[in-house]
């Protein structure tokens, strides 16, 4: 049963997770969508209400919860804080870090380029 607990825990992480990602990132695309741009104020509008009232959101407490009855010890305090300071001070060796960031900075300009080139005509081939 503790793993059955260890991965709804997990599983909780990783739903936070998205929900932030969400709230950060929806109004990048869903700025057409009028539903989901609806949907994207609310959240938003309660992530703010969580931070500036102190509150601890329901997923924390339903994940601390869950790391509980899988045995195994849980945080004090605010997701954003715990896993922040994991993300930041990651325990990686330099070069990984380095040639990661390059990878996604290549890829990213490429993927810029590539998207924003013009289209070739079939009779405008050179070779």
């Amino acid at each position: 049963m503790q793993t059955f607990f260890r991965w709804a825990a997990e599983g909780v992480v990783l739903v936070h997770f998205l929900w932030i990602v969400f709230v950060v990132t929806g109004a990048f695309f869903l700025w057409r969508t009028r539903r989901w741009k609806y949907v994207h104020l609310a959240a938003v509008l309660y992530s703010l209400g969580i931070e500036i009232y102190g509150w601890i959101c329901p997923l924390t407490h339903l994940e601390q919860w869950l790391w509980g009855r899988a045995g195994i010890a849980s945080y004090e305090g605010s997701f954003i804080s715990y896993y922040l300071e994991k993300i930041i001070y990651l325990r990686v060796p330099r070069w990984l870090l380095v040639s990661t960031v390059a990878l996604l900075l290549i890829v990213t300009v490429y993927l810029y380029f590539f998207r924003n080139r013009p289209a070739e005509t079939k009779g405008n081939r050179n070779g």
